[in-house]
């Protein structure tokens, strides 16, 4: 076929969809999935299916900007150091999941509004697409609804299981000599 033939029949060359390349017998392996609220500018949803969260204890290191999971054999060694959480499975508009990790509400903690907010609209995202900003004078989050009617979320096939161990790959505390409980510790 020579360059002239090939351009006079542009149609022939044109992805077809949305022009990603997608779609032709390729499917996404899902390699990365952050665990983090989803940020300001995002519209996200909830999987509605209580079946795709976990109620669970997590250590945050702040300075790095790691969060990890612990495995009920650490928990009594970490006490203290521990949030207990929901890890919500989300997922943006832009087709990015992820785990998002709700404060529960402590026994004898007193309210918090940044908290129950977050706990609100994740329920509102689990029907409708939602997106939060933090508001300081308010004290809490605003909860904003997308104002036109957007398509359902595709969701991917993975169970949580699954996703969950994409999510924490690299970042499970399930042993006393992890590196950052030797940190927590003053012996790294």
């Amino acid at each position: 076929m020579s360059t002239s033939d090939l351009f006079s029949n542009l149609d022939a060359l044109r992805l077809p969809g949305n022009g990603s390349g997608g779609g032709s017998g390729v499917r996404e392996h899902l390699a990365h999935v952050p665990v983090r609220k989803p940020n300001r500018y995002e519209f996200f949803r909830v999987h509605p299916d209580p079946v795709m969260s976990l109620a669970t204890a997590i250590l945050e290191d702040k300075d790095e900007r790691e969060t990890f999971i612990v495995s009920p054999e650490m928990r009594d060694a970490l006490f203290g150091e521990l949030k207990p959480v929901l890890l919500v499975m989300f997922i943006t508009r832009q087709g990015v999941v992820g785990m998002w990790p709700l404060a529960l509400p402590g026994e004898m903690s007193r309210r918090n509004d940044w908290h129950e907010t977050a706990r609100e609209a994740s329920e509102l995202a689990k029907t409708f697409w939602v997106r939060l900003s933090a508001d300081t004078s308010l004290g809490a989050y605003r909860i904003h609804r997308a104002e036109s009617e957007l398509s359902e979320p595709t969701w991917p096939p993975q169970s949580l299981g699954e996703l969950l161990q994409i999510a924490f790959r690299d970042r499970i505390i399930d042993v006393e000599t992890h590196p950052f409980v030797r940190r927590l510790r003053g012996l790294a």
